[in-house]
């Protein structure tokens, strides 16, 4: 059985290094498309494993370090 997860991050609030990192060193679990979600731009992310324990790790890992890059938007 496959878990999948879906995340919707706003294009403007990736930054530069990350943006780099989801479209070229792209894991094999993950997979990172441009889409809508209510009318506005978002970038999709999927995130498969095997199991749901696999699942919510990974998540937690993709939170924290897209956390750690600086996700959200600009500060002034």
């Amino acid at each position: 059985m496959t878990y999948i997860a879906k995340l919707h991050l706003i294009p403007e609030w990736v930054p530069l290094l990350l943006n780099e990192w989801l479209k070229e060193s792209m894991p094999l679990d993950l997979t990172v498309k441009a889409g809508k979600r209510h009318g506005a731009r978002v970038l999709v992310v999927r995130i498969e494993a095997s199991t749901a324990e696999d699942l919510d790790a990974k998540l937690r890992a993709f939170n924290t370090m897209i956390e750690a890059k600086g996700y959200g938007p600009l500060k002034d």
